[in-house]
Parts: C-alpha cells; structure tokens; sequence
C-alpha cells in the first residue's frame, strides 16, 4: 500500500518559502560557486542547524531551488517566446517585453543556474530534463517544426541575457523598443521562406595567439582554465600548471587571479574589430549566419564558455564587469564618431550594434548546453533578423563598414 505523505506544518513550509527567497537572493549576491548554506540560513532568519537538516549540501539547495522555483519561470518565459515567434506581432512582444521589464531575482537566478549546470553534477540531473525538452532535442518540443524550435531556443536564451543586463542595470526603452522591432520584423519571415544558405565562410577554430612572452602565455592558460572549469575553479597553481611556470612567477606580473582574468579578455578575447571589414558587412547576406555559426562551433567551445562564465563572474564581480562592458560596447562606441550621419542615425545604428551582440551572445550561451545548429537551420534564423537588423539603416550600415574597413587598414590589418 502506498504511504501517504506526511502534511507538514505552517511553520515548516514558511521556513521552506524563506529558504528559497534567501537562496535566490544569495546567488544573486555572490554566485553559484559561492553560495553557502550559512550565509542562506543566516538571511532566511533561521538558525544553521536549520538549515543543515533540509538540506545535504549547496548542491541540494540548488536542486530544490530549481525544481520549486526556477523551472517554473524557465517554462513561463519559454512559453512567451513561443508565442511571440508562432504570432510574431505587437501584442506578444509586448507580453514578452512586459516580463523583462518586471524582471524578478528569480529569473536571474535561473540564468545562472542553467548555464552553471553543466559542471555540477547533481544539479545537472536535475535541469538536464528542461535542456533536452525545451532547447536542444532537435530542437526540443515536438509541437514545435524544428526550425521554429531553433528560434524559440535562440530567442529563450537572449531574452535570459536581456533579464540579467536588465536586472544589473535597469530598463533601458530605447534599446528593448529597437530590440523588439527587430525580433518582431525578423520572426515574421517564415522559416520555409528563408532562401537557400549562400556560400559561407567555414567556421574558423579560435586559436589564442603563439608567443614567447610569458604575459601571453599565462593570458592563454587562464583562458583555457575559465572556459573548461569556470572562474571560481580557476586557480593560480592551475594556471601555473598549465602556462609551466611557478605560482610566485605570476605574482610577479599580476596581483590577482581577477587581473589574470581581465588581462586574457584584452589580450586573448578582445573583439577583433578591425580584422577585416567582411567581417562587419552586415548588409552582406548570410553575413549573420556565418557569424552564428562561428560562435556556435563546437571547435569554439571553450572560446564560448569562456566567454559564458566571465558574464558570470561579472555579475558578482565589478572590474570584470567593467572590462565586458569595454569589449561589448566597443562597437557601438565607433559607431557614435562615424561621419556623414545623423544624430538620430547614429542613436539607431547603436542600438542595432547592441542587439546584434545580445544575438551573437544568446546563441554562444546556447551552444554550450548541447549539439550545434546546421547550416540551413541556423539560416532560418538569422538571415531575417539580419534584415531586421539592415532594414531602413542601409546608408548607416555602409558608413560603419567602410569607416571601420578604413580603420583597419590605417593599422595595416
């Protein structure tokens, strides 16, 4: 015979309820790496020992944080993405924008935990079921045409991006009403519309750049180490290890493991503006898709997760969210000194720059949690929002390439 389960009293599911805002609260505050059952307990008003006998371990905190909170407004969000890319039009993006801007600890917290998942095991046991129904199975739910899935995944994950840059530093209307022009123009293209994938670059490996200097050395190493094991893991004696060197040696050129890690963004990671200005040609068709897919390439997947978990420590961490800042921002900095524009069409190519990254960013972010996109299905998502992002900004967009283009060859790039 089946038992029944035991009711539990009042004061146990308040302690429950307060356990888990405190949970949130304390990712929020300090990360997954470094959450602490004490310091939960302690903001839930209940004693350690409380806390201890309901949970084992962090892992275990996480796991019901998860199971009691965070799937569901996983699930919510994903159903109003849905939505919005099966009747892309201005009541669902409205729906959507409505959730972002309303963005709860929660839904930050889930970002973190999602994306964190992968190197906990236990808690990976437990989210890994919404990864392959939700994002990756193919793409995930079986209502779904594959290719509309894809965009669902692909607009899931930037919209987790937006609610996190939303939730460190406040709406911003201009950037999520340009944001959503674009989202809503280019879902409204039907997938089976889109034309067939034009000759693209292959995706190029990322290779650190070889050197003699021990400084770009341990810039590499550090790179290595963030990507494959995160920045709280990331250790100056693994560093050391894998640079071959000693730890005293690295202290001699760097005071910190969070001056290492801004030192491998500038030297390893930094944006490579000027390499060429096909590779700003954002007017240039499949240009976006060959974009996605080099950020998406399994041959990159360090460089993705590396890039993941220092958005991560950012969040917690104040110079490394500043050295994000610098790099992600850059772009749109350029283009506010570009010539022969208008103020307004400068404010808009900014905006559009913005979103273009937040894009290229999502789907980096989504790569790391399973298989890769094809080329065609990859093509069905962003050669639209390509044209989404060109449409009515044509001389802008020429004027960035060609003054960037400059740029680069002044260097002698």
């Amino acid at each position: 015979m089946a038992r029944t389960p035991r009711a539990r009293s009042a004061r146990a599911l308040a302690n429950d309820a307060a356990i888990r805002d405190a949970g949130v609260a304390e990712v929020l505050r300090v990360g997954v790496d470094h959450l602490s059952l004490r310091d939960v307990g302690h903001r839930a008003g209940l004693t350690h020992g409380a806390t201890y006998a309901r949970y084992e371990d962090v892992d275990e905190l996480l796991v019901d944080l998860w199971n009691s909170t965070l799937l569901a407004r996983a699930v919510a969000l994903y159903d109003l993405c849905a939505a919005l890319v099966r009747e892309p039009g201005p009541e669902r993006a409205a729906d959507l924008r409505r959730w972002i801007d309303r963005v709860e600890p929660a839904d930050v917290a889930c970002f973190q935990v999602l994306f964190t998942a992968r190197r906990l095991p236990t808690v990976h046991e437990e989210v890994e079921p919404f990864i392959d129904e939700y994002l990756i199975g193919r793409w995930a739910r079986p209502d779904l045409d594959p290719a509309v899935g894809l965009r669902v995944a692909v607009l899931f994950t930037l919209c987790l991006v937006v609610l996190a840059a939303t939730h460190r530093f406040g709406v911003d209307d201009a950037f999520e009403t340009a944001l959503f022009e674009v989202l809503v123009a280019g879902l409204s293209v039907p997938p089976a519309a889109v034309g067939p994938v034009p000759p693209l670059a292959p995706p190029a490996p990322f290779t650190p750049p070889p050197s003699d200097d021990l400084r770009t050395q341990l810039s590499v190493a550090t790179f290595g180490v963030i990507g494959r094991s995160g920045y709280t893991r990331a250790t100056i004696s693994r560093i050391a290890r894998r640079a071959n060197c000693s730890p005293g040696a690295i202290y001699k050129l760097f005071a910190s493991k969070e001056d290492l890690a801004v030192e491998a963004m500038r030297t390893v990671m930094r944006a490579r503006l000027y390499s060429g200005a096909g590779r700003l040609e954002v007017t240039r068709e499949g240009w976006l898709t060959e974009i996605l897919l080099d950020a998406a390439a399994p041959a990159n997947q360090v460089r993705a997760l590396f890039n993941l978990e220092m958005t991560i420590a950012g969040a917690h961490n104040e110079r490394i969210r500043a050295a994000i800042l610098d790099r992600l921002t850059e772009l749109e900095t350029v283009a506010s000194f570009l010539s022969g524009l208008s103020d307004s069409e400068r404010v808009a190519l900014r905006q559009r720059l913005r979103a273009g990254t937040f894009l290229i960013s999502a789907t980096s972010y989504l790569s790391t949690l399973g298989v890769a996109p094809s080329e065609t299905e990859l093509h069905a998502v962003a050669e639209p929002l390509r044209g989404a992002l060109v449409a009515g900004l044509d001389p802008a967009w020429r004027a960035f390439t060609e003054q960037v283009g400059e740029l680069a060859r002044a260097r002698g790039e």
